[in-house]
C-alpha cells in the first residue's frame, strides 16, 4: 500500500524514521530449528475491523477461489494505487501468482470484505516469506473508495500481530513506501519501522517483530 512519491529526502530530513543500527543476529531456539518452517501455525480467526466511517469489515485467510473477485478489486483501483502496491502498472493477478500467494509455505495472504457486501473484496494483505531468514514482506492494497478510513492502518497492525503470535520464525517485516506517501509513512512510524535503504524515491524499511 505504498504510494508513488517525490524526493527521497523527505523521510530522512524529518527525522521521523531511525536508521538501522548495527545488525544483531537473533538465534532461533532449538525447538524452532526442529520444526518444519511454515507461515502461520494455524489459520487466524477472521478479524472484524470497523472503519472511521463506521463501516464493518471482516478480514480472513484468502483462498484460491477468491481470485476473480481479487482481480475485480484491482480493476476498481486507480493506476496510482496499483503502482504504489506493485511499483508497476499491473492490472491483475495471474492464476499462477495467486496460487503462489495462497501457498502457506510461501506466506500468508488475507482478504477483507465489507459485512454488508460479503462477495466483494476491498483489500488484500500479504505477509510473504523473503530470501532473508526470519524476515517477511508486507504488502497491502486497499480499494480507492475505502482508503483514508483507517483500514490500511488496521491491516498493517494486524499483520504485525499475526507475525508475532502465529508465525514460527519471523523477527522482522520488510515494507516499502514512496517518500511522498505520507499515509503509508505514518503507518510505518506507528509500527516503529527502521529505514534500511532506498531505491530512488522508495524507502526500504523493516518493522521489528517482538515476541
Amino acid at each position: 500500500m505504498t504510494k508513488k512519491g517525490g524526493s527521497s529526502e523527505v523521510a530522512d530530513q524529518s527525522g521521523a524514521f531511525p536508521r538501522e543500527g548495527p545488525a544483531r543476529a537473533r538465534e532461533p531456539t532449538p525447538a524452532v530449528l526442529q520444526l518444519a518452517v511454515s507461515s502461520l501455525l494455524v489459520d487466524p480467526t477472521p478479524r472484524p475491523i470497523t472503519t472511521r466511517a463506521n463501516q464493518l469489515t471482516l478480514t480472513r485467510t484468502a483462498h484460491l477461489n477468491d481470485l476473480d473477485e481479487v482481480n475485480s478489486m484491482h480493476a476498481r483501483c486507480s493506476l496510482e494505487s496499483r503502482y504504489a502496491r506493485y511499483h508497476a502498472a499491473r492490472q491483475a493477478v495471474t492464476t499462477r501468482e495467486w496460487g503462489h500467494l495462497c501457498d502457506r509455505s510461501d506466506g500468508t495472504t488475507l482478504v477483507t470484505i465489507p459485512l454488508q457486501e460479503p462477495t466483494r473484496i476491498i483489500a488484500v494483505t500479504h505477509l510473504l516469506r523473503t530470501s532473508v531468514p526470519h524476515v517477511r514482506e508486507l504488502g497491502i492494497l486497499v480499494e480507492d473508495s475505502w482508503q483514508g478510513q483507517g483500514l490500511g492502518t488496521a491491516l498493517a497492525h494486524y499483520a504485525v500481530d499475526l507475525a508475532r503470535t502465529h508465525t514460527l520464525d519471523c523477527y522482522g517485516i520488510a515494507a516499502m513506501a514512496g517518500s511522498g506517501n505520507q499515509r503509508m509513512l505514518s503507518i510505518l512510524r506507528g509500527l516503529h519501522a527502521r529505514v534500511t535503504g532506498r531505491d530512488g524515491p522508495t524507502l526500504n524499511t523493516v518493522i521489528p517483530v517482538e515476541a
